[in-house]
């Protein structure tokens, strides 16, 4: 059985997967985050050379900014989607694209906001078992937030998500657990066909990458009152 521990940052969620063998960190935070991130595993009885793997659901620097420093205390591989090279390379999230007012607000203060570059060592591409990392489960690609967006498929029926949907309000600090479009999608509509896709195969919770968890019933009652590829129908959707 493998535990989920979600790791709470400052503007994103880590989350650490520990099962029978080395543990699995997914996504590594903003610049800045390692102190809190090392403090979370220490908690749970995990230090960072315990590392098996470093995960990523995307490339962008609110989940990738200490993965050059972490992994280099844990000399364990860093894998992400091929499709993010172009990002992990350039060291910057490159101009993002906003959803709805607020998120093309703030793509102006983020778009080509740097970060530390870290080189693929495993290429976390569609169907990659956790197997052999401890961690009974899948990657599926789940593009739209980025091209190379991931989720992780357990077993068990849980998801890790990433970015394809966000938890509540203001960067998931308010009402968490309420499902919400992320301020950013390279392609809104293929957010939504990966979101939907995730929905299919999994049954239990969705563990995202600012707010959350979200259950998987609340996420189908969502979904389902926005079957349409466009903007947010008003302001409330993406505060």
């Amino acid at each position: 059985m493998t535990a989920v521990h979600p790791i709470r940052l400052r503007f994103s969620n880590a989350y650490l997967l520990v099962g029978d063998h080395r543990p699995v960190l997914i996504d590594t935070g903003s610049s800045g985050d390692a102190r809190a991130i090392r403090a979370a595993c220490t908690a749970v009885g995990v230090e960072i050379r315990d590392l098996a793997l470093i995960l990523h659901t995307h490339v962008h620097s609110d989940h990738f900014g200490n993965t050059a420093d972490l992994a280099a205390t844990a000399k364990c591989p860093v894998s992400y989607h091929p499709n993010d090279c172009v990002l992990a390379e350039q060291a910057h999230n490159g101009r993002l694209q906003g959803v709805g007012v607020r998120g093309r607000i703030l793509s102006r203060l983020l778009s080509n906001l740097p970060f530390q570059s870290c080189r693929v060592d495993i290429e976390a591409s569609e169907g990659l078992r956790l197997d052999e990392f401890g961690v009974p489960a899948a990657v599926l690609h789940t593009p739209g937030h980025t091209a190379g967006s991931i989720s992780v498929l357990m077993d068990c029926g849980d998801a890790i998500v990433g970015d394809i949907l966000m938890g509540g309000y203001a960067g998931g600090a308010v009402l968490p657990s309420r499902p919400n479009f992320h301020y950013f999608a390279d392609s809104l509509p293929l957010a939504m066909d990966s979101l939907d896709r995730v929905l299919r195969v999994s049954s239990g919770r969705l563990f995202v990458g600012h707010g959350g968890p979200v259950s998987h019933a609340a996420a189908l009652r969502w979904r389902a009152s926005r079957a349409y590829t466009g903007e947010p129908r008003n302001a409330a959707d993406s505060r």
